[in-house]
């Protein structure tokens, strides 16, 4: 039996008399048809303009693959297909460009907008104003409708999905249930969030059946007690095993996320915390179940066929559970340790295929036994899109058991990897207050009404109980189960999307749009209760304007008068100029203020004080709106390709669009369309891949860079492979250098209490952080802080540069320092007609700390029994082999002298090495600073040394190669302090020469150094990219003889130190490290022979530093990048 509670009538208000008036269209409509304009104006304006970001480039590149060549396939990393047949379609209508790219996703933002009218009967009239309005001006909403990600696919999806929940159960129409699993199936297609978003459904779904059940009469009471024992056991069980699906390393362990580091699984205490979180995973879903199962047998037993009639919730969960299974079939494979998915491999080939067909199966039996003909309908609906979408339009078969499987699998990995390391307050204390304070402040206010609401509903329940009325009854939760808690539904759905997404592990700013979108909800809602809750014909009055005005004011007035003297110029602090303007400013606001108050105390004569309350509160409101906007409109309009927001993340800057616009110029003008040669790396492969795409002569050299690149007119490189790159281009290329890619300032990482009271207590730290959050104005935080954030010096930032050709600019680009320089300079390779390609013929060594194996070896020294010794720079030792390369010894252990004692045969980074003529081995200690004597044994026998500037006796800076002659005499390059240095055997410095200047016989930066057969030194003074050769014309006294030009080292990095080697007949071969070659001369500095160039295999170099001769003539080489010893036989004659 159903009670009806009588509300009395109020009287109708002029806002609602407005509302009622007979006109064919009413003010409602109006004000949502100019919303949907505005919102087609915002979400489709200047798309073209915003650079592409790296992620963006990689939908766009493949769904133009997708529409060019028919091969896009299903890959998780980049979610789901949906995206890329809508963008594929958009670029079959439009063409393709940036533009047309966003297209789809303004589509569906303005279609999400449209949307909300239909929740007119939930948010009322006026809250379905206020929530499309919201949804226009939000930052999160507006800034990713204009963005080729899958945020505004899943906002419209997630519409559908609320709309099909609430009419169902007002309607009961089976259409609704089919129209939820349409919008499950277009999220599943769309992004795995999908997951999410049905774990949320499902678990309210859940709690509301189980209320509503028990509410019910049981036939036993038992039953009742039973099932209560099923759904906590249910509860738990879950739990726990999300715990261990979350918190476990299983992810770790099938996916180390460190390159180069890979974890080992033998090691106890991995394969323990595995086995504890298996154990804990296979416990929670075995307990929950079990739960499950006792409570289906229970509700048949209690309910029996009233379970198809009269729970709507219960439809609805089983929809979204059956749909939902078999693309779970990844979790309980990961439990019994199964790979649930190789790369092209049929799911239904593999271990995981039973599972998948297990979870088809329960899906089907769940359906049959609940109402099989609504059922099938539905599935035929959630299935049929799926495998079209998915198999790109049956193109690509292997889509469905990716789909199936790979799409939950990698947003597991993905958790563990913990995209972007954010710290987990990132959302409610980062985002959330930048950008939507509004949404915010609207859900706790209607928090507040929902509070006040029930607190109203129980104290008259139980009034009305103390009374035995039957109104009582009518005032509890509706039997039938007929109506929904929309508004409780939009609450439970922002606390659980902002608990879900600080708690994943990928926190990323985009994600923002999911916690975002019940908050607009939520607000709208209470900002259109309280609207519609107001008598508003105040505002029909002459006083009613003036209150107004006068509030606006007010509120101006004291928010200045507030911000001046709490700012970092505060009034009555001094007679300077700047105080006194602080504290003129200061006592007009404040007059203005008072002035308003005044003004609306008068006022109250005329007008109640609860209606100026209410008109504050209006223009409370009106300011939040206006800030909301202007966040909006500044991020998506003004600031878009800036790193000053904070709602982007690894951001193109506009400098890929200049680049990119330079490219086209030269192509049209050297070529008349884009068949220009460009070549582009790893580095900057993402935005190039997509804006390269119509140039049919692009060359991706990715992280191997070749002398070929010389080839082209154009070449662009990341700042990570600049080093490779320009002792290859030399100086006949000009660079020009840009931003790439900028990432938010980040120093809310850390936040402590202490931090935060700093940031209310302190005046400049307080006044710099508002003008971040009301401006996006960094300057005055760099003072506070030290720092510098001007955009030309923005960090964190990748930076690329566009290098140019010389021989072709003058003639094409209109820069003026190009067409006078470039005749002065040639393009030729000197060295290009006598380059070969030389394989070694034997490696020794690969990457490692073992014994035999090297980190960056450098100096390779030969005793006189064929065995040599290895600077093991990274290992901090000193590695011995015979002459048939077999590892004989090593010494040598790390430690500092910078940070600490450095005790005697301890080693930084040893670069040089060098056999004396009694064997005894002499070591270049380099960041030690000193020079180390061991026997042949590696016994340590003595050192010299330390650090210093300038050319006293005992001081290195970074001593980088040593030297022995016959008589024992050792010289050293005393890199730092531009000098060789020539100490007698027992460490007395006898004869030095060099010094800072480029002129004859002068160093800067000298490095290698070796003694010929006549007694001539030979330096490789990089810095002045040139050889130095020296005689001693008297005992210890030397002098310059002549020098030749090297055209290469070309670099002044840490690595980019070249050593050279004599030969036995008096050649000089020297390596050029970041140009990835060997270069040979005859004593006079002819070229003779050069080979090398970027790679891995056994005539190419990694990073070729040491080099000497054996006493019959063979060259070994030590390559430190690819961390192995190569020796060559080569023709110098």
């Amino acid at each position: 039996m159903s009670t009806t509670l009588v509300e009395v009538e109020k009287p109708e208000s002029v806002l609602d008399r407005i509302l009622n008036i007979g006109v064919s269209i009413r003010v409602e409509i109006l004000l949502c048809l100019f919303l949907i304009i505005l919102a087609i104006i915002t979400r489709f304006y200047d798309l073209e303009s915003r650079v592409m970001s790296h992620d963006e480039s990689l939908h766009t590149y493949y769904s133009w693959r997708f529409l060019e060549y028919q091969d896009y396939d299903h890959l998780p990393m980049m979610h789901g297909p949906l995206q890329f047949h809508l963008v594929a379609f958009s670029y079959f209508l439009f063409g393709d460009s940036d533009a047309s790219s966003r297209y789809p996703a303004a589509f569906l933002g303005v279609a999400s907008i449209a949307l909300i009218f239909v929740f007119r009967k939930w948010l009322g009239r006026w809250g379905t104003i206020f929530v499309m309005a919201l949804m226009v001006i939000s930052p999160y909403i507006l800034y990713y409708q204009r963005y080729v990600r899958n945020e505004a696919f899943v906002v419209f999806e997630a519409l559908l999905m609320f709309w099909a929940i609430f009419s169902y159960f007002e309607k009961r129409d089976s259409k609704w249930l089919y129209l939820l699993s349409f919008s499950l199936t277009l999220h599943f297609a769309t992004k795995e969030t999908s997951f999410i978003y049905a774990l949320q459904l499902m678990l309210f779904l859940g709690i509301f059946l189980s209320w509503d059940i028990l509410k019910r009469p049981w036939r036993s009471q038992v039953g009742r007690i039973l099932f209560v024992i099923g759904l906590i056991t249910t509860i738990v069980g879950v739990s726990i095993a999300g715990y261990a699906l979350l918190a476990g390393p299983s992810a770790d362990l099938q996916d180390p996320t460190i390159p180069g580091q890979p974890l080992d699984p033998t090691e106890s205490s991995l394969l323990d915390q595995s086995g504890r979180y298996s154990r804990l995973l296979t416990l929670g879903a075995v307990s929950g179940i079990l739960g499950v199962l006792l409570m289906l047998v229970l509700l048949v037993w209690s309910f029996g066929k009233r379970l198809r009639t009269d729970f709507p919730s219960l439809d609805l969960l089983v929809i979204s559970v059956t749909m939902t299974l078999p693309l779970l079939a990844g979790i309980p494979a990961k439990m019994l340790g199964w790979e649930p998915l190789a790369s092209n491999t049929s799911v239904f080939k593999t271990p995981t295929g039973m599972i998948v067909v297990l979870l088809f199966l329960a899906s089907i039996a769940i359906g049959v036994l609940w109402d099989w003909r609504r059922w099938i309908i539905a599935a035929a609906i959630f299935w049929g899109p799926f495998i079209i979408l998915f198999t790109s339009l049956f193109n690509n078969g292997h889509g469905i058991s990716s789909g199936l499987v790979s799409s939950l699998e990698y947003w597991i990995v993905q958790h563990g990897e913990e995209r972007g390391s954010q710290p987990w307050y990132y959302y409610f204390l980062v985002q959330l207050p930048i950008y939507e304070f509004l949404p915010v402040i609207g859900s706790l206010v209607a928090a507040g009404f929902g509070i006040k609401a029930l607190r109203k509903r129980i104290s008259n329940s139980i009034q009305e109980e103390r009374r035995n009325s039957p109104k009582a009854k009518s005032r509890s939760i509706d039997l039938d189960g007929s109506s929904f808690p929309v508004i409780l539904f939009f609450g439970y759905w922002g606390i659980t999307s902002l608990f879900a997404y600080s708690f994943a592990g990928e926190r990323m700013p985009w994600l923002a749009v999911h916690i975002t979108l019940p908050l607009i909800l939520l607000a709208g809602w209470a900002i259109g209760k309280w609207f519609e809750s107001k008598e508003w014909g105040v505002l029909y009055s002459k006083w009613g304007w003036l209150v107004l005005g006068m509030v606006l004011i007010t509120t101006f007035g004291l928010f200045k008068a507030l911000g001046i003297y709490s700012g970092t110029e505060p009034p009555f602090q001094g007679n300077d100029l700047d105080t006194l303007q602080s504290t003129t400013a200061f006592l007009a606001a404040l007059v203005i203020g008072i002035g308003g108050l005044v003004g609306l105390y008068f006022a109250l004569q005329k007008i109640e004080f609860r209606t100026i309350v209410q008109l504050g509160v209006l223009v409370a409101i009106g300011y939040l709106f206006v800030l909301t906007a202007r966040a909006a409109f500044r991020a998506a309009y003004r600031d878009y390709d800036q790193a000053t927001e904070f709602l982007v993340y690894a951001h193109s800057a506009s400098g890929v669009k200049t680049v990119l616009s330079q490219v086209e110029e030269f192509s049209r003008r050297t070529s008349g369309d884009l068949s220009v040669q460009v070549a582009y790396d790893d580095d900057v492969s993402w935005p190039f891949t997509w804006y390269l795409r119509n140039y049919t002569n692009k060359i991706f050299y990715g992280g191997s860079p070749s002398r070929d690149l010389n080839n082209y007119p154009l070449v662009i490189a990341g700042d990570s492979n600049w080093n490779q790159v320009e002792p290859l281009l030399g100086r006949r290329f000009f660079s020009f250098e840009y931003i790439r890619m900028w990432w938010p300032m980040q120093d809310y990482f850390g936040i402590t209490w202490d931090r935060i009271k700093e940031a209310l207590t302190d005046r400049d730290m307080r006044s710099a952080l508002w003008d971040i959050w009301l401006n996006r104005d960094y300057t005055a935080y760099g003072l506070v802080t030290g720092k510098s954030f001007s955009l030309e010096k923005w960090s964190p930032s990748d930076r690329m540069k566009l290098y140019l050709r010389k021989d072709v600019a003058s003639t094409i680009w209109d820069y003026g320092v190009v067409a006078a320089a470039a005749p002065d300079l040639g393009f030729e390779d000197p060295y290009a007609e006598k380059m070969v390609v030389l394989e070694a013929e034997m490696v020794v060594g690969q990457g490692g700390n073992g014994s035999g194996q090297f980190s960056s070896p450098r100096s390779i020294a030969f005793a006189a029994d064929g065995s040599f010794y290895v600077a093991d720079s990274k290992n901090h030792r000193i590695q011995h082999f015979d002459a048939s390369g077999t590892f004989l010894n090593e010494w040598g252990s790390f430690a500092d002298s910078m940070q600490g004692e450095a005790p005697p045969g301890t080693l930084n980074e040893p670069w040089g090495v060098a056999v004396a003529p009694d064997g005894s081995v002499y070591v270049a200690d380099t960041w030690n600073h000193r020079i180390q004597h061991f026997s042949s044994e590696g016994d340590f026998l003595d050192s010299f040394g330390q650090f210093g500037q300038g050319y006293e006796a005992d001081i290195f800076w970074g001593p980088r190669s040593i030297a022995v002659d016959n008589s024992g005499r050792i010289f050293v390059s005393d890199t730092g302090n531009k000098r060789i240095a020539v100490f007698d055997p027992s460490g007395v410095l006898i004869a030095q020469f060099g010094g800072t200047e480029s002129g004859l016989g002068q160093l800067n930066e000298p490095v290698g150094i070796d003694i010929d057969s006549q007694g001539l030194v030979y330096v490789s003074d990089t810095w002045n990219q040139r050889i130095v050769v020296f005689e001693e014309y008297e005992n210890n006294r030397f002098r310059f003889l002549r020098e030749w030009a090297i055209d290469g080292w070309w670099g002044e990095s840490l690595e980019n130190k070249p050593y050279l080697a004599v030969s036995p007949t008096g050649s000089i071969c020297v390596t050029d490290p970041e140009g990835f070659r060997v270069l040979c001369f005859n004593a006079v500095g002819e070229f003779i022979r050069g080979w090398g160039d970027f790679g891995y295999d056994f005539n190419t170099f990694g990073l070729p530093s040491g080099i000497t001769f054996t006493s019959d003539g063979d060259l070994w080489v030590s390559d430190a990048g690819n961390n192995r010893l190569m020796r060559f036989q080569v023709e110098l004659e």
